[in-house]
């Protein structure tokens, strides 16, 4: 099957976009606060792309022009443990085509196969299906959920927990 899409690291040419797109509320829906001051979440940006932490993705179409459709992250979780957090977002555009499943793939890709992770993680707000979905296309597990987790359009609201080992990962993709 021919590459439908590439990540490209973050780099400090892309801060602005990325500002742009992680105080978007419409790209955010299923979050409990995404912050409308710029310059803050410009040096949030800053501080993570020069960081050894966390890697910041731009997933783009594999075409010469390289157009954007989204973005992927991955983090520490928890370091001594080998863990890592995982999260997306696909403009609205590009959703319901399997970009995000694509993306967080190479993602985990480089989770398991260059970075040494024993697990990866992702959480998610309950009423967010799309998200839940893409991790269970993934083959991440639904090991718990956070009761009531965080106050969302002025209700509590669970979280979903999900995750996957290397040793799932390694019987799923390789």
């Amino acid at each position: 099957m021919k590459k439908r899409i590439i990540l490209s690291l973050a780099s400090m040419d892309d801060v602005d976009f990325i500002v742009d797109k992680k105080t978007s509320v419409s790209l955010w829906p299923y979050e409990d606060f995404v912050s409308s001051d710029k310059e803050a979440v410009r040096n949030n940006v800053i501080e993570k792309i020069n960081s050894d932490w966390y890697k910041q993705y731009i997933i783009r179409f594999d075409d010469h022009e390289r157009t954007p459709i989204g973005e992927v992250h991955i983090h520490w979780y928890v370091k001594d443990r080998e863990s890592w957090e995982i999260g997306y977002c696909i403009f609205p555009e590009y959703q319901g085509q399997g970009y995000c499943v694509e993306g967080a793939k190479l993602a985990l890709k480089y989770a398991f196969e260059d970075w040494n992770a024993h697990k990866v993680v992702a959480m998610c707000n309950e009423f967010n299906i799309a998200s839940y979905k893409v991790l269970e296309r993934l083959g991440m597990l639904k090991e718990g959920v956070f009761k009531d987790e965080f106050l969302w359009q002025g209700k509590w609201v669970n979280q979903f927990f999900y995750s996957i080992l290397d040793s799932e990962y390694r019987k799923i993709y390789l």
